[in-house]
C-alpha cells in the first residue's frame, strides 16, 4: 500500500490508504473536539477563529489559533522535507506513519501529566494534534500524487458534487439515446464519468464519518484513553509497511 508513488499507484491502493487514514483523521478530529474543544484536522476553521479573536482583542485565543495553523504547517513541512531528503527511500512513508503515531502518543502523555482543566494543557494538546494532521495530509498528498487528501472534506464534497453532475449528464444522455428522446439542451459533449474517482471520494467521506462517530463514542466512554485506538492503528500500519519493504528488498537481493 505504501510501496508505490503517484501515477504508479492503483485505484485500489489509493482507496485502502485513503480509507484507513481518513478514518484516523475523523477519529482524531472528533476526539480532539470533545477533549479540548477545538477541531484540529484542518486549517480553515482556525483561520476564521484567528480573525474573530483578533477583532475581539482576545490575544491569547488569537495566538493559539495562529499557533495551530503554524503547527499544521510545520507537520506538513517536516513530512515533505523527510520525503524530499530521500534518506530512507520509500520506507520514509512508513516512518512518517510511526511519527504520526508518536505525536498522538505525545498528546496522550500530555493528558496524563497535566491537569485536564489546565489551559496550557489544552493549548499543547491542540498543537500536537494539528502537527499530526499536517504530517498525515502531507504524507498522503505526496504519496498519491495529490490524488488523495484525508484530513478534511471540503474538497472531497466539492469533487463529489462535480462527479455527481457528470454522472447525471451521462445517465441522462444514455436514457435519451436508448429512448430516442431529446433530454439535453447542452451543446457540450457528455464526458464518461470516472467511476474509480467517485468511489475514492465516497470512500474518504464514508471513512472520515465512521472515524468521527467512533472517535466521539469512544471518547465519551473512555476519555483520552480513546486515542489508543488510532495510535495502535497507525503503529501497526507503519510497522507492516516497514516489514513489507524489508521483505521486498530481500527478495530482490
Amino acid at each position: 500500500m505504501l510501496s508505490t508513488e503517484g501515477t504508479q499507484r492503483t485505484d485500489r491502493k489509493n482507496r485502502w490508504l485513503a480509507g484507513q487514514l481518513a478514518a484516523v483523521a475523523g477519529f482524531v478530529n472528533a476526539s480532539g473536539f470533545l477533549l479540548i474543544g477545538t477541531f484540529t484536522s484542518h486549517v480553515t476553521g482556525n483561520v476564521g477563529r484567528l480573525s474573530h479573536d483578533v477583532v475581539l482583542h482576545d490575544a491569547h485565543a488569537a495566538g493559539l489559533a495562529l499557533l495551530m495553523v503554524v503547527a499544521f504547517f510545520v507537520g506538513a513541512l517536516l513530512a515533505s522535507m523527510a520525503i524530499e531528503a530521500g534518506l530512507l527511500g520509500r520506507r520514509v512513508y512508513a516512518a512518517l506513519l510511526l511519527g504520526e503515531a508518536a505525536l498522538l502518543l505525545g498528546f496522550f502523555v500530555v493528558t496524563q501529566l497535566l491537569p485536564a482543566t489546565s489551559p496550557r494543557a489544552h493549548d499543547a494538546q491542540a498543537l500536537v494534534l494539528c502537527a499530526a494532521m499536517g504530517l498525515q495530509n502531507s504524507l498522503v498528498t505526496r504519496l498519491s500524487g495529490a490524488v488523495v487528501r484525508t484530513t478534511h472534506l471540503t474538497g472531497v464534497v466539492t469533487d463529489l458534487g462535480i462527479e455527481a453532475a457528470r454522472w447525471f449528464r451521462y445517465s441522462r444522455a444514455r436514457v435519451a439515446q436508448a429512448s430516442r428522446l431529446r433530454l439535453t439542451v447542452s451543446p457540450s459533449p457528455v464526458e464518461r464519468p470516472h467511476a474509480p474517482k467517485a468511489l475514492l471520494l465516497l470512500t474518504i467521506l464514508a471513512c472520515f464519518l465512521l472515524g468521527g462517530f467512533a472517535g466521539a463514542i469512544l471518547t465519551v466512554r473512555l476519555g483520552p484513553d480513546a486515542l489508543v485506538a488510532p495510535i495502535v492503528g497507525l503503529a501497526v500500519l507503519g510497522v507492516w509497511a516497514l516489514v513489507q519493504r524489508v521483505v521486498a528488498a530481500d527478495s530482490r537481493a
